[in-house]
């Protein structure tokens, strides 16, 4: 029998395995035109263990973007004891995008998304709503009561936005460096954040 390790990682492979695939007929005869049952054929899976690993066809062209959430979490779960919250975050995202993604699998969802720009952009938008909840969540058991609920919100909302705007302008606009993004959209944030008048 194989141990939950082993499972695992066979897990992965076959998600893996069925993205990947998919990308490759998104990107030769066209995402509309590629069916379930085509990904599943080229992929050597079932119909419903495509279903088991995705929910839709789009969460299958975004996955590449969404695999690496976790390992942040963990990250910010290990950042130093004390150190305020937006500090932490600002570390991991950066450290996200510094590593950046598999060129190859970026290079094709950029070409699926030429042809149709608003493609996968709910799904981004589900995945994001998600791991802005979880990192609210490792944020509030890190720091404990000192801050409301609603200000650990706002600094996760806000963090996150930033590496969401990031990957926008690194896909749809061919930047080079999905980190010279990021380090763009944190100081204009900061810029117009210093313009607005402080309170009396």
């Amino acid at each position: 029998m194989p141990d939950v390790g082993t499972r695992q990682r066979n897990l992965l492979a076959t998600r893996q395995r069925i993205a990947e695939t998919a990308l490759e007929l998104f990107q030769r005869q066209g995402y509309a035109d590629t069916t379930i049952d085509q990904i599943a054929a080229a992929a050597g899976v079932g119909r419903r263990t495509i279903f088991r690993h995705f929910s839709t066809k789009e969460a299958i062209l975004v996955d590449h973007l969404a695999t690496r959430r976790e390992s942040t979490l963990q990250r910010l779960r290990d950042r130093p004891p004390g150190e305020p919250p937006l500090v932490g975050l600002h570390a991991v995202l950066r450290e996200l995008a510094e590593e950046g993604y598999d060129r190859r699998l970026l290079a094709q969802i950029r070409d699926v998304l030429r042809t149709d720009p608003h493609l996968g952009s709910d799904e981004l938008s589900i995945g994001t709503l998600q791991f802005e909840k979880k990192i609210a969540e490792v944020l509030q058991h890190r720091i404990g009561e000192t801050r409301s609920a609603l200000e650990i919100k706002a600094v996760a909302l806000m963090a996150t936005s930033w590496f969401t705007a990031a990957i926008h302008l690194y896909l749809t606009e061919d930047r080079p460096s999905l980190v010279e993004c990021f380090d763009l959209v944190v100081a204009t944030c900061r810029h117009e954040i210093a313009q607005l008048p402080r309170e009396t």
